[in-house]
This record gives C-alpha cells, sequence and structure tokens, in this order.
C-alpha cells in the first residue's frame, strides 16, 4: 500500500524542517543505540515501536498518526528469506566507513560472515576500501529471538533510502547513501537482486508522483543496463556515480532535484500537461495513463518523453554572455503546443511555427522573416535583465566592481558582473522562500525562472539573499520582490543593510506567502498569494510608488546576574535586533509564545489556517480567564523621547505595543483612525487632558521617524480589536524608547515571540527602507458607475 501523493508531500514537508541527518542517526542502530532494542534477530527489519521512535527523532515530532500508519504500510511487504549477513548492519559499516577512516583501519582485519574468511578480488577503482561485511556477534553482540514472529515488520533499506531522497543533500552525497543502502553484501558491487532493489525504490517514487509506471519500468531496466558500461552484468560504485550523476532521468526519479551544471543546460522536472502537447524530440504526443506527462525543462519549456531525453537537444537558454555583446537575438523552439501568432494573429499549429523563450512570442514558419532578428524581451521587458548585459568579470567592461555570484544551485561560484540596460527598464530581482505557503513558494519560483531571466532568481533556502543583492548591487535602476512572510523580508532587508549600493539602494516590493503578512497589508499587496496571474502582479510593481519606511534598532540589556536569576526566569535570545512591523510586551506576547511553543511541540495539530485560528481562540480564552499579566505598570517603567508614561492611569493594562506600521495581527490597526482636529482657537485656561486630545488628533505614518506606543487592556479588548470594533488605548508618539522591566515578561518582534528576563530596552531609529507601494484597486462600485455614465453618454 502506497502513500497518496498527499500524503508524500505532508512527508516532504516534514522532511524539509528536520535537523537531523541520517548518516549521523545510523549509529543508534549499534548495540549501544537507541533504536537497537527495536530491530529483528537478523537486522534487517524494524517494529511499529520502532518505526515511531525513530520517526520522532529524525524529524523532532510526532507526525499525524494516519501519515505514520500509511508509511508503515507503505514499506511492508512479505517476511523475506533468511540472509547470512545482516543487511542493515553492512549498510552502517559501509555509510561509516565512508565518512570516517578510523573505521576502516579498525574493520580491516575482520572476516566476512559465516566465517569463510573470503573477500572479493574486484575492489579496484575509488569505491570505498571498507565495504567488508562483519559477523553479527562481532558488531552487535548477540541477540535475543524476536518473541513475536508474527509482530509486523517493515525492511529498513526502503525506509533509510526514502527518507535520504527527502534530505536536502547534493545529487552525489544522496547517489553515495543509496549504493550503501542497497550494497546488502558489502563487496562494492550492485548485483541483479540489488539493482531490482533500486528499480523497485524509483517506481515508488514514480507512484508517489502519480507517474505513469507502465512504460517507465522497462526504460529504467535499460538505463541500469546502460549504467553497467564493462558489461559484466554488475554495477561498481565507480559506474554508479558516472551514470547516476550523468544521467537525468535516474536522478529525476530517484527524486533528487537537478541543477544547472553549465549554461545553456537543460532543468528537467516531471510534469503533467492538461492539454496535448507534443515530444520536441521525437515529435509525437505526450500520453500518460491520467493525463499527459513528459519531461519538461524548468527554463525554456523543452519538452520530451522520459525515453526521450538522451536525444533532446542541450539547446537551454544563455543566461549570461561570454563574450562581448549588445544585442539580444530570439531563442526558438518548435511549438509543441497550439499558439497565437504574434503577425498573423492566427493559431499556430503544433510543429507549424516556433516560440521565443524570452518575448514568449509565437509565429508561423511562413511569418518568420516579416519579425525582426533582434529579441525586444516582449511585454515583461521592463524586469528582465537580458543575458547580454550580465558577463564574466574578467572581460573589460566600463564597471568598477567584481562580483561572486552563485550559478543558483550549482555548487561552483562564477564571477560575474551586470550593467544596466540603457532605456528606462528596472531588472527586477526575485527572492523566493519556497518554505513560505506551503507549496506556493516552490511553483513561484520556477514560474519566475520561465518568465524572467533565471539569473534574477534566487531560491533563498540555498543561496540566501546575498549572492543576489551582489549582482544587481551595481544596477543604476532596479527593484527587489520578495516572495515570502515578514520574516522573509526583514531578512533580506538585513542583508541590505551590510552590502554598500553605489547607486542608491534599491526598492522592494512584496509578494506575501503564508498567513499574517502584515507590512504586505500595509503595502497594499495584500494578505496572501491566491494564485494571481504574475504577469499582473509585474504589471502592479511597474506601476507602484516608492516609499521610505522607517526601521528601528532595539538593544536589550539584561539587569539581573545570569547566574543569580532563578531557573524559572531564564529566558530565551530575541529573535531580532531589527524592528519593522511591531514590538510588544504582555498579553499578545503571551498568547503568540504559547502557541509558538505548542506549534514546535506538536506540529502536526497545526496544519490548516482554521486550526490555528481555533488554537488562537482557546490560547486566547485562557489567557483571559488566567490574566498572567495583568497589573503591568507595577513591574514596567517607561520613558518616550525622556518623558515618563504613566500607565496606570485610568484602566489597568496587560500590554503594550510599539507600532511602525498601521497593520497587526494579520490586518488590525491598533492605533485606529485619527479625529480630525476642529481648529479651536485657544482660550483663556488650559484645556484638560490637553495633550490626550492632541494624541487624538495624531496620524500614524511608516516614514515619519516617529513609533506610536499603545497598551492593551486585556485579552478580550485583542479580539474587539481584531473585529474592528475598538482600538488600543494611545499612549505616545515618539523617536526614542526606553522600557524596564522588574519581571519575566513574554515578547515578540514581528510576530516571533520569546520569554525575557528582567531587563532594560532601548529602541532608536536605524534607518529607513526604500519600499514599493502596490497601486490602489479600483472598485467594483466605480467600474459600475463608470460603465453606466459611458452609457448614458
Amino acid at each position: 500500500m502506497l502513500l497518496s501523493p498527499e500524503q508524500f508531500s505532508r512527508l516532504s514537508e516534514y522532511a524539509a524542517y528536520s535537523r537531523r541527518k541520517l548518516k549521523d542517526m545510523l549509529s543508534d542502530f549499534q548495540q549501544d543505540g537507541k533504536f537497537y532494542s527495536y530491530l529483528s534477530v537478523d537486522g534487517q527489519t524494524i517494529n511499529i515501536d520502532g518505526f515511531r521512535a525513530f520517526l520522532i527523532d529524525y524529524f523532532g515530532a510526532d507526525l499525524p498518526s494516519d501519515l505514520v500508519d500509511q508509511l508503515f504500510l507503505s514499506f511492508s511487504k512479505p517476511p523475506i528469506k533468511e540472509r547470512r549477513t545482516s543487511l542493515f548492519e553492512d549498510a552502517i559499516s559501509t555509510v561509516r566507513a565512508k565518512f570516517t577512516e578510523s573505521i576502516t583501519g579498525r574493520m580491516g582485519g575482520l572476516n566476512i560472515a559465516g566465517g569463510s574468511g573470503q573477500q572479493t578480488d574486484r575492489s579496484q577503482g575509488s569505491e570505498p576500501q571498507a565495504l567488508v561485511c562483519i559477523p553479527e556477534d562481532d558488531v552487535m553482540g548477540p541477540r535475543a529471538p524476536s518473541t513475536d514472529p508474527q509482530e509486523p515488520r517493515i525492511p529498513l533499506k526502503p525506509l533509510i533510502c526514502t527518507l535520504s531522497l527527502l534530505e536536502a543533500d547534493t545529487p552525489e552525497n544522496k547517489l553515495d547513501v543509496v549504493f550503501h543502502v542497497y550494497d546488502s553484501d558489502g563487496n562494492g558491487f550492485l548485483d541483479k537482486s540489488e539493482i531490482d532493489g533500486i528499480i523497485e525504490q524509483m517506481m515508488n517514487v514514480a507512484r508517489y508522483q502519480q507517474w505513469d509506471t507502465i512504460e517507465l519500468e522497462q526504460i529504467i531496466r535499460q538505463m541500469m543496463v546502460d549504467i553497467d558500461y564493462d558489461n559484466d552484468g554488475i554495477v561498481s560504485f565507480d559506474e554508479w556515480r558516472r551514470g547516476g550523476l550523468t544521467n537525468i532521468p535516474l536522478l529525476v526519479l530517484l527524486g533528487f532535484d537537478t541543477e544547472m551544471k553549465e549554461d545553456g543546460s537543460h532543468v528537467w522536472r516531471l510534469r503533467h500537461f492538461t492539454k496535448p502537447t507534443y515530444c520536441n524530440a521525437c515529435c509525437s504526443i505526450l500520453v500518460g495513463w491520467g493525463g499527459k506527462q513528459g519531461l519538461s525543462c524548468s527554463l525554456c519549456k523543452y519538452t520530451v518523453h522520459e525515453r526521450c531525453v538522451r536525444s533532446a537537444a542541450t539547446n537551454c537558454i544563455r543566461t549570461y554572455s561570454s563574450r562581448q555583446q549588445d544585442k539580444l537575438y530570439h531563442h526558438w523552439q518548435d511549438a509543441n503546443a497550439a499558439a497565437k501568432c504574434v503577425k498573423c494573429k492566427a493559431t499556430v499549429g503544433v510543429f507549424q511555427g516556433k516560440g521565443c523563450r524570452w518575448c514568449h512570442n509565437y509565429v508561423h514558419h511562413r511569418c518568420m522573416s516579416a519579425l525582426a532578428q533582434e529579441c525586444d524581451l516582449g511585454a515583461l521587458v521592463h524586469h528582465i535583465l537580458p543575458p547580454t548585459h550580465i558577463f564574466p568579470a574578467f572581460l573589460e567592461r566600463k564597471t568598477s566592481t567584481s562580483l561572486k555570484n552563485h550559478n543558483f544551485g550549482s555548487h561552483s561560484a562564477s564571477l560575474l558582473q551586470a550593467i544596466s540596460p540603457s532605456n528606462d527598464c528596472r531588472p527586477l530581482l526575485v527572492l523566493v522562500n519556497p518554505k513560505s505557503g506551503g507549496k506556493q513558494g516552490v511553483k513561484i519560483l520556477q514560474k519566475f525562472e520561465y518568465l524572467l531571466n533565471p539569473r534574477q532568481v534566487y531560491d533563498l533556502s540555498k543561496t540566501g539573499p546575498e549572492p543576489g543583492l551582489q549582482l544587481f548591487s551595481t544596477l543604476k535602476n532596479c527593484n527587489i520582490l520578495v516572495c515570502g512572510g515578514d520574516g522573509t523580508i526583514g531578512w533580506v532587508l538585513e542583508s541590505m543593510d551590510k552590502m554598500t549600493f553605489p547607486h542608491g539602494r534599491p526598492p522592494v516590493a512584496v509578494l506575501p506567502l503564508g498567513t499574517g503578512n502584515d507590512l504586505a497589508r500595509c503595502l497594499r499587496w495584500g494578505g496572501g498569494y491566491e494564485n494571481e496571474n504574475l504577469h499582473k502582479i509585474l504589471e502592479q510593481i511597474e506601476k507602484s510608488s516608492l516609499i521610505d519606511m522607517d526601521r528601528w534598532q532595539i538593544k536589550i540589556e539584561i539587569t539581573e546576574n545570569k547566574s543569580a536569576r532563578r531557573a524559572s526566569e531564564k529566558g530565551d535570545s530575541p529573535p531580532y535586533s531589527i524592528i519593522n512591523n511591531y514590538f510588544s510586551i504582555g498579553v499578545d506576547a503571551s498568547i503568540a509564545h504559547r502557541f509558538h511553543v505548542m506549534r514546535e511541540k506538536f506540529p502536526e495539530k497545526f496544519n490548516s489556517r482554521m486550526r490555528n485560528k481555533l488554537w488562537y481562540f482557546e490560547l486566547g480564552t485562557s489567557e483571559t480567564l488566567s490574566s498572567s499579566c495583568k497589573n503591568l505598570h507595577e513591574q514596567i517603567d517607561i520613558l518616550c523621547d525622556g518623558e515618563s508614561i504613566d500607565l496606570g492611569q485610568d484602566a489597568s493594562l496587560e500590554g503594550i505595543a510599539l507600532l511602525n506600521i498601521p497593520s497587526i495581527y494579520g490586518g488590525s490597526n491598533l492605533w485606529g483612525r485619527s479625529r480630525k482636529s476642529k481648529g479651536r482657537m485657544p482660550g483663556l485656561f488650559p484645556m484638560k487632558n490637553a495633550e490626550k486630545m492632541q494624541l487624538q488628533t495624531r496620524v500614524q505614518d511608516i516614514g515619519d521617524g516617529l513609533i506610536e506606543l499603545v497598551g492593551l487592556e486585556s485579552a478580550m479588548q485583542m479580539g474587539q480589536i481584531k473585529a474592528g470594533v475598538r482600538g488600543a488605548r494611545r499612549l505616545s508618539q515618539c523617536s526614542t524608547v526606553v522600557i524596564q522591566t522588574h519581571k519575566s515578561f513574554p515578547m515578540q518582534i514581528d510576530g516571533e515571540p520569546w520569554m525575557q528576563p528582567p531587563c532594560i530596552i532601548q529602541i532608536t531609529h536605524k534607518n529607513q527602507a526604500k519600499m514599493l507601494v502596490a497601486p490602489r484597486k479600483r472598485s467594483s462600485w466605480m467600474l459600475l458607475k463608470r460603465q453606466s455614465t459611458n452609457d448614458d453618454n
């Protein structure tokens, strides 16, 4: 029984957040390891209890019970015949020998299990030299026989192999793990039965991704035959590495992420097509069970059958110029699907014309002569950095900086630099956090790699923002698009603080992913991405306006000696040193901190927006009953611009918040709307509470160099604020803040909570960041009104 595609996707998400490495956990299956007691007598299988314990330790959290049960069933198979050695122990010794030379020397004199004392004489090549099978009693000690032979168990090899494929690692390391796990006898070669096990593993991956496996198995078997370069019937470690790294279908079907090794190479991905599509290599239609399917290049959309990938032309786009040139020409490919001709507007049939990867225009063969040879980059010319404007740093160009840029995912870095286009274009640097918004980030990354120059698009989980910022730092006019949540925006802005931009700091736009996204809301980019057309989003960026946003430095100094502090008051480290959105102490931070602790402990209970809201409601209700932060004024002193703020005036407060933007808690406005000043003439006697009245008329602005201080009375009031029926209590509007706390308090910066011991907090203005504000959306009422006016005329 296999996992469903949805369950396989959930397992991939859990693996993305795992901090453990499988190669580091192999020692836990030895005699002194924590999982030794769960193994069978021959060391090949593990029971359900050991399976659960292993998953908890690997993922660092309890997986949902339905996913664990289904995963266990997916690896279940009939009991295998007894072998003379322990398969998993051989895998352990092999992998550990690969990474630790000391083990090689210590195990070199041991004989093969069974006391034969013979070893294979085929040990030449670069395969690991310590690939020997160790007697079971010598390594693990004698085992007690299984008390229940009917107890359900699963084999360890497919489990270890599947989880290793989900880890974020290089294809080379993953190929090594697969080889060592399936090399059952530890002789450094894969025989027919071991190759069959690898083929079965690839079939499972194909089924998880809803791939048609009817024709696929024969293709894979032929691939494995071709990898045996010396035709001796077995595959050596050298042949496996050589064939695996050069065989794209093998890498894709083993579940590896393929990266571009050099400019002009395709980046293949498995893809299903909803409309008739044809293979660019053999010109026949792509047909699969349940839909059209094939291997498609993420960069140029060159599409082939899995069996035709070897004959595919290496004709992908060039993302930079290796020599000095000023003209960009069309990158034509045969049209393998119906489209519309840019010249005659008629339909371009399959293979009746060509399409350009850069301008995304299609044209008939007969109309090509009427089209200019130079490419104008089409509708997205404003955002694209042409490959003619990216070149190696050693070329003689008029530029002052040589920049190191990662080859988006490649292990080798190349020296590249960029120059600004001569027209009024503003090339767009796209920084994507694929972990934000579930699978949205991955899809957006792939779409932008096709719409723009791939050198403009960076996966933050692999490279971070620095390589992209370095490449774009020499451009006079450019924009930055951050695809992620508020935390991702803060990460990029902090990285920009550490860099020098000779032509000024570029402005930042936001494509919000996930939930919350308060900064994106106040900049009018919305609360989340809802699968809008990326062309429209690029249009909005082109029409956006520039604004300066204040950013605040926060310094925290603990007032008590660490050794004297009580164990119950031990706190965490602050998550950030810069405030972009807000900073709060008390009731709201308490709810957020408890939510954060619960989510880390039980991530399976926080897998949907609705469940998250219910958890917030439950935690808010319990906070209302407990009032853990009541009488806040007795434990906190605040100075705003040197003046003391009386927190005990009027109703007692349970929390305070410093606001830089008018959005918090996913769209709530704590500062509220400001009253209009009545403009009364000054009287003979001063009005009572004149300062408080004046504070009610002040307007919040994210670029005025001032930060707003508000008070929160209770968790109940937070619910009223969220509903929009009430605002927080205005306390001050200032440029510097000093806060002293006399006990431990929950605090949060931009939605990231922690527990802080007694301390002194200083908040000062750091700098301003240039941000892009989306154009206002026209309401449907205004469109209807304009239409009716035109009809009347």
